[in-house]
C-alpha cells in the first residue's frame, strides 16, 4: 500500500503563503522581525510544532517588532500548532471570515509591565479585525500586553483558551458583537506596582464602545486590576452582554465594573476583591444568582462613605433593576449598598431571595432611593442591621416571604410606538400571571408624577419628552416588574423626513459624510434621518434645492429629536453641537449655538445615552441659544436649514426625527 507523504516546509522571514502548508518542526529565527503573510483565501497551515522566534525580549521593550503572521482580506483560512514570540504582535487577521485558529501558542510577543495610564499600542498576542464567523480555540497568549484584542469582530466562537498574565488586557472588546466567549482562562489582567492603587485601568476583561449581545460562559477572569470591565469612558454602551458562569474574584480593584445599561449576570462569583460588583450606570440590569464575598477583606481601594461593599449600585442611574436569589456575605461593609444622588435617585427594583448574612455594617444600605421591593430575602448577622434607610429613601415596599416562594411573571405592552402630547396611551398588563394563581397587584409609574395600580390603563403626558414607566406586580409576596422607555412628542407637520432630500457636505476629500434613512431608530413615523461621517465640521442641510419658501413669521420655535454615538471620547466640541442655521441664502442666515453642551454624556441621563434627546429651540432670542444673524434675513422666507456638528476626530453617528416649527 502506498502513502503520500507530506511536504515539510521551513518557514522564512516574510513567506507569502499561498497554498496548504506544513511545516517542518523546530526553532526559528525572523530577527529582521518580518513574519509570515497569508496570501490566499482556504488554505491551511499546519505549524507543527514550529516555533518562530523574533529579537524582543521583556527585558527591552524597544526590542520588539513586526508581526509574526499576518492576514488581510481572506477567508477560511485554517492555522494550528504554530508558536510565535518575541514579535510585538504575534498574529493579525483583518477582513474575514471563516478562520480557525487553534493549538496556537502566541505567548511572550509584547509586553510592557511599566507603561502608565491608558490603553497603550494594540500589542500582543492576537489582533482580530472586521473578523466574523470564526473559531478561536485552545490557543495560548500569555505573558503580553493585550491578549485576545477584538475589533469590529462579530458572531465568533471563543473557546477554551490560555490567555492570561497579561499587562493591559487579556480580552479586549471594540464593537464587537453576538461572539461566545466559553471556558477560558483570561486571569491576572493587571499592570500594577508594589504599593500601587488603581492599577491603571488594566483588567482580564475589557468590553466597550457598542459590544452588544455577547455570552460569557464558565470563564475564568480572576485576578486582574478589574475582573471584568464594561467601560464606555465615549458614551457609546455595550448592552445586551449575558455572563453565566464565570469567576472574576481575587481582583486588586472591582471583580466586575459595569457602566453600562441592559447587561445580564447569573452565577458568577466577584469575591476576595475591592468590590465585588460596582455597577454604577448599570440601568436594566439583572443579577440572579451571584455570590459577592469577603470583598474589602484582602484590599479596600477606593471606599465610599459606606465603605466597601460586596455590591454598589452606586454613582450612576439603576433604574428598573432586578437582583435576586444572589448570595453575599462576609464583605467588609454592607451586602448590598444602593445610592445615586437626591434629583435622580435609584430608581424602580426588586431586591428578593437573597441570601445576605455576616456582612461588617448592613446587609442593604439606601440612600437616595425610590421604589424598592424588598421581599424573601434571608438576613443574618449583618451587625448593624438588615437594612439602612439612609438619605431620601421613599417607596420602599417591604413584604414577608419565604426564600422558596414563586414569583409573579410580568408581562406589559404598550398601545402605540408613537405618543404625542394630550393623546392618551394605553398601558396593558393583564397578561401578567402567577404560577400558583395568586391574585396580582399592580403598580404604575407613569414617569410624570402619576401613579396608577390597575392592571390596564390609559395616560395622556402634556409635555414632549422622555418619561421612564415602570411597573411592578407583586402576589403579596415576590414581585416582576417590567418597564417602557417613552417618548413624548408633539403633533404637527414634520419636515425632512425623505432621506433622499438632504444635502451633505465634507470639508475635504479625505472625509466621508453620508445621510441614509433608519427604520431601527425612530420617535416619529417609521424612520428618522441617520447621518454618518468621520468630518471634523459634518454638514447636513434640508432640502439640498435650497428652495424651501418657508414662511416662519408666526412660528415661535425649531423642535427635533436628536441622537448621537461618537468612537471618540468628548468627540464633539462643547457648546458648538449642534449649530443650526436657518438661511435665506448663503449671505443671509440666522445661526443658533446652544449655551450648554446638552447631550454631555457624562452628565446626561443614563437612559438618554443610547436613547433621545429633546431640543425646542426659540427662533428669536433666548437665554440657551446664542443667536447670530448674518446679512439681512427675513424669517418670511427661509429656504433651508443646516445643522452642522464640530468634531475633534473619529467616526460618529447620529440621528434626527420630528423636525417641525411651532
Amino acid at each position: 500500500m502506498s502513502t503520500v507523504s507530506t511536504k515539510l516546509v521551513e518557514p522564512k522571514e516574510g513567506m507569502v503563503l499561498t497554498e496548504d502548508t506544513t511545516f517542518a518542526p523546530g526553532v526559528y529565527e525572523f530577527k529582521s522581525g518580518k513574519g509570515l503573510i497569508i496570501g490566499k483565501s482556504g488554505i491551511t497551515i499546519n505549524g507543527n510544532g514550529a516555533v518562530i522566534i523574533a529579537p524582543g525580549r521583556l527585558e527591552k521593550k524597544y526590542s520588539f517588532r513586526g508581526t509574526g503572521l499576518y492576514s488581510n482580506g481572506h477567508s477560511d483560512v485554517v492555522i494550528r500548532n504554530l508558536s510565535i514570540k518575541g514579535f510585538l504582535l504575534g498574529c493579525k487577521v483583518m477582513n474575514g471570515t471563516g478562520f480557525v485558529i487553534e493549538h496556537n501558542d502566541f505567548s511572550d510577543n509584547f509586553t510592557d509591565p511599566d507603561y502608565g495610564w491608558g490603553d497603550g499600542e494594540p500589542h500582543g498576542a492576537l489582533f482580530l479585525e472586521n473578523v466574523e464567523q470564526s473559531k478561536i480555540l485552545n490557543n495560548k497568549g500569555n505573558n503580553v500586553w493585550n491578549g485576545l484584542n477584538l475589533l469590529n469582530c462579530n458572531h465568533n466562537e471563543i473557546s477554551d483558551n490560555e490567555i492570561s498574565h497579561c499587562t493591559n488586557v487579556c480580552l479586549k472588546m471594540w464593537r464587537s458583537s453576538h461572539n461566545e466567549v466559553i471556558n477560558n482562562v483570561m486571569s491576572h489582567g493587571i499592570r500594577i506596582a508594589p504599593g500601587e492603587v488603581h492599577a491603571r485601568d488594566s483588567t482580564s476583561v475589557l468590553i466597550e464602545t457598542g459590544s452588544n449581545n455577547n455570552r460569557f460562559l464558565h470563564n475564568d477572569f480572576t485576578y486582574g486590576g478589574d475582573g471584568v470591565f464594561i467601560r464606555s469612558l465615549n458614551g457609546v454602551l455595550s448592552t445586551g452582554n449575558y455572563f453565566e458562569g464565570n469567576d472574576a474574584s481575587f481582583a486588586h480593584n472591582n471583580a466586575w465594573e459595569v457602566w453600562d445599561t441592559g447587561n445580564t449576570f447569573i452565577n458568577n462569583k466577584g469575591n476576595h476583591s475591592s468590590y465585588g460588583f460596582w455597577l454604577g450606570g448599570s440601568d436594566h440590569t439583572v443579577l440572579i444568582g451571584n455570590e459577592a464575598a469577603y470583598n474589602g477583606l484582602r484590599r479596600s481601594n477606593a471606599p465610599e462613605d459606606f465603605g466597601n461593599a460586596g455590591i454598589a449600585v452606586v454613582n450612576g442611574s439603576s433604574s428598573h433593576f432586578v437582583m435576586k436569589d444572589n448570595y453575599i456575605h462576609d464583605n467588609k461593609s454592607s451586602g448590598v449598598a444602593i445610592r445615586f444622588k437626591k434629583d435622580y435617585e435609584s430608581y424602580h427594583w426588586i431586591i428578593q431571595g437573597n441570601r445576605i448574612i455576616d456582612n461588617e455594617t448592613y446587609g442593604i444600605y439606601l440612600k437616595h432611593a425610590n421604589w424598592i421591593d424588598i421581599a424573601g430575602n434571608e438576613f443574618s448577622g449583618n451587625k448593624l442591621g438588615d437594612i439602612k434607610k439612609d438619605e431620601n429613601v421613599s417607596n420602599c415596599f417591604e413584604r414577608t416571604a419565604d426564600i422558596s416562594e414563586c414569583a409573579p411573571i410580568a408581562n406589559a405592552s404598550i398601545s402605540s410606538k408613537v405618543i404625542y402630547v394630550n393623546k392618551a396611551v394605553g398601558f396593558d398588563a393583564t397578561g401578567s400571571l402567577d404560577p400558583k394563581g395568586f391574585p396580582l397587584s399592580f403598580r404604575w409609574d407613569m414617569g410624570d408624577g402619576e401613579i396608577q395600580t390597575s392592571a390596564a390603563c390609559q395616560h395622556t403626558y402634556d409635555k414632549p419628552g422622555f418619561y421612564r414607566v415602570g411597573l411592578t406586580v407583586h402576589n403579596g409576596k415576590l414581585a416582576d416588574l417590567a418597564w417602557f422607555d417613552v417618548y413624548v412628542t408633539e403633533e404637527g407637520e414634520k419636515f425632512g423626513q425623505d432621506a433622499k432630500e438632504w444635502g451633505v457636505s465634507a470639508s475635504s476629500e479625505y472625509r466621508f459624510s453620508r445621510v441614509t434613512s433608519d427604520g431601527d431608530n425612530f420617535v416619529c413615523g417609521n424612520e428618522s434621518i441617520k447621518l454618518a461621517s468621520n468630518d471634523e465640521l459634518g454638514r447636513i442641510q434640508f432640502p439640498k434645492t435650497k428652495n424651501a419658501g418657508w414662511n416662519l413669521k408666526d412660528k415661535s420655535h425649531l423642535s427635533f429629536w436628536m441622537k448621537f454615538d461618537h468612537e471618540t471620547r468628548d468627540g464633539f466640541v462643547d457648546y458648538q453641537f449642534p449649530i443650526v442655521r436657518l438661511a435665506t441664502d448663503s449671505e443671509n442666515y440666522i445661526e443658533y449655538i446652544p449655551v450648554e453642551f446638552r447631550t454631555n454624556w457624562a452628565i446626561m441621563p443614563s437612559e438618554a445615552r443610547t436613547g433621545w434627546t429633546y431640543f425646542q429651540m426659540p427662533l428669536d432670542k433666548c437665554k440657551s441659544w446664542h443667536r447670530h444673524q448674518v446679512g439681512k434675513p427675513s424669517l418670511n422666507e427661509m429656504n433651508y436649514i443646516q445643522f452642522s456638528f464640530h468634531s475633534i476626530g473619529g467616526n460618529y453617528i447620529l440621528w434626527l426625527d420630528g423636525l417641525m416649527f411651532n
